[in-house]
């Protein structure tokens, strides 16, 4: 994929701001491994829901209990916040 294959790709998918701080992160990057990120990204990232459409419907377990929880049970009743980290 070229650089600006990649760039089209992230300006698409990222808002203003996000796409600004990519672009002066991947600016300062060897050549190597901008390549290495451009792919991962480029198969990873991308294929995130767009801003405004519906979040894909999945079942977790509840932290600490053993219930599961569908997230389309919340569709039309309360507001709810996916928060996703990485803790390594």
């Amino acid at each position: 994929m070229s650089m600006e294959s990649f760039m089209g790709l992230l300006q698409k998918h990222l808002s203003e701001k996000d796409f600004n701080r990519m672009k002066g992160f991947i600016g300062g990057m060897e050549s190597d491994r901008r390549a290495s990120m451009m792919r991962f990204l480029a198969e990873r990232e991308t294929l995130a829901p767009s801003v405004g459409t519906d979040a894909p419907d999945f079942i977790l377990q509840r932290h600490g209990s053993a219930e599961r929880i569908q997230l389309s049970s919340f569709q039309g009743k309360k507001p709810v916040a996916l928060i996703f980290g990485s803790y390594t």
